[in-house]
């Protein structure tokens, strides 16, 4: 017995096959991607595989051995949700109570906390904003020695900018497995792929690294578990014994081939399926955050309602006198749990002080908000839109922002939040050709802004005299004179006309 403890201490896989057991009772057989895996001793891996590809399988079993043989570590995986975190648990959970070893070795086998007679310990959290808990992230404490990170390329930038560093930063050894599927060409995730060290494929080379010249730290480990043919049909499949290319068939009919393309090809987003592309980010992400929530100027702004998961957020757009253009710039959020008569108070009372210049107020009218927009003032000085959520209001809504940012007539401020939402925003053709949008993890900032945007066109496109007095106001018959109307509806190209856009 001594010498198998030995044998599993130094191999991973040997440790696997041999103490733990599948839900039929037999030992595992790990496939040949998921041996390379956990056979790599390099202390920053990153796991970019496909969907159905044995990512969960691969992650638990390295995170089990290495529980299970050095003392006083502190294990954490953070997901982008509960429910993902709680997956992962789940797997956890089982694989223990199928192995006699691992059992008697877990102390506590809670659902998000557990504990091994070596004193290790394991924990299961979220990133925190998407799940409208921020604390969970305060899991990364000063003691984590090592951290596995899932759906890497969903993360938002505000949490992996805390994270990152405070693991970066242990006295002593330190390790981090990133793991995820190919979303946007500039996040976090992508950056490190692009500047991997050396990169391992189980079917290239007999699985031998290649060595980069870039310098990153990142060992990358990529399987791609098929692709398709000039024709779009599923060429291979390099599971097929478990996930035949009929399934994949099936898959690529229900998902879509775009997405089919990009969670089980490996194939980065390019921009005619990213509606908020990286370009545009860069033009129209200028403005700087304002040093108060207020002002004098002319405004217009957009509210989402947060539901279940998502907070509420507010954004208002102020016209610069300067440049006749408009900056969405102003952000307040109200976190999830948050009671909604509080926000119904900030709309009614608190925004027309703070913007006494407000001319239009979009309002989500979809779900919950239908009972909260009869609670907003529709008989104050500024108009009241309620915007109901269906498939073509979302998008003329995106379609609409979009125009804008495009043409200049407004810009934003680059909220890390805000860049995450659209990173992970798609656009999908059905088979029928109508367009749709699709969002990532979460949408409430882009909602918002879209809101915000539909407030700002309507403004231009129906006058703004309604019952503030603009006479004051230099821009009278400028800002809303008959050139100044055509040229807008030029370059907003009347968004409701979608012929310009490029899919």
């Amino acid at each position: 017995m001594k010498k198998v403890l030995i044998a599993s201490k130094k191999d991973p896989v040997f440790f696997i096959e041999h103490f733990c057991y599948d839900t039929t009772g037999h030992p595992y057989k790990l496939e040949p991607q998921q041996k390379l895996f956990l056979r790599d001793k390099s202390p920053y891996k990153i796991l970019f595989c496909s969907r159905r590809s044995g990512k969960t399988l691969t992650m638990i079993a390295d995170m089990l051995h290495k529980a299970f043989f050095r003392k006083n570590q502190q294990l954490a995986l953070i997901a982008p949700t509960q429910e993902q975190a709680k997956t992962f648990s789940n797997v956890m959970s089982d694989m223990v109570m199928r192995s006699p070893m691992l059992q008697s070795s877990f102390t506590v086998n809670n659902k998000f906390d557990k504990q091994l007679t070596n004193s290790t310990r394991i924990k299961f959290g979220t990133s925190g904003a998407k799940s409208g808990k921020k604390e969970d992230s305060s899991l990364v404490g000063s003691g984590l020695n090592v951290l596995y990170l899932d759906e890497t390329q969903s993360l938002e930038s505000e949490a992996l900018s805390t994270i990152i560093p405070v693991i970066s930063g242990q006295i002593g050894h330190s390790e981090m497995v990133f793991a995820g599927t190919p979303r946007g060409k500039s996040n976090f995730f992508y950056e490190n792929i692009l500047n991997s060290k050396q990169i391992s494929e189980s079917y290239v080379n007999n699985g031998k690294p290649k060595i980069c010249p870039q310098h990153g730290k990142f060992s990358l480990h990529r399987f791609q578990i098929t692709d398709l043919d000039e024709n779009g049909n599923v060429a291979y499949s390099r599971a097929a014994y478990r996930l035949p290319i009929e399934e994949l068939e099936t898959v690529k009919s229900v998902i879509g081939e775009e997405k089919f393309r990009r969670e089980y090809c490996l194939e980065f987003l390019d921009e005619s399926s990213m509606p908020y592309y990286q370009e545009l980010i860069d033009t129209a992400g200028i403005c700087r955050l304002p040093e108060v929530f207020q002002s004098n100027g002319l405004a217009c702004a957009g509210v989402d309602f947060g539901k279940t998961r998502n907070n509420s957020v507010l954004t208002v757009g102020v016209l610069n006198h300067g440049n006749q253009t408009w900056e969405c710039k102003y952000f307040r959020t109200w976190p999830l749990g948050t009671q909604y008569n509080k926000i119904l108070h900030y709309l009614n009372t608190v925004l027309p002080k703070r913007f006494p210049m407000l001319q239009v107020l979009a309002i989500d009218a979809t779900g919950v908000g239908v009972a909260l927009t009869e609670n907003v003032n529709h008989n104050a000085s500024y108009k009241v839109l309620d915007v109901k959520f269906s498939q073509p209001m979302k998008v003329t809504l995106v379609e609409n922002t979009i125009n804008n940012l495009e043409s200049g007539y407004t810009s934003f401020y680059q909220d890390p939040t805000l860049v995450d939402e659209m990173h992970e925003y798609t656009r999908e053709l059905t088979e029928n050709g109508r367009v749709i949008f699709q969002k990532g993890a979460s949408d409430d900032y882009i909602d918002s802004l879209n809101l915000c945007n539909y407030a700002i066109t309507d403004l231009v496109n129906n006058g703004g005299i309604y019952k503030n007095d603009f006479k004051s106001y230099s821009l009278q018959g400028k800002m809303f004179g008959k050139e100044y109307k055509k040229k807008a509806k030029q370059r907003y190209g009347r968004f409701t006309n979608q012929k310009r856009r490029r899919y």
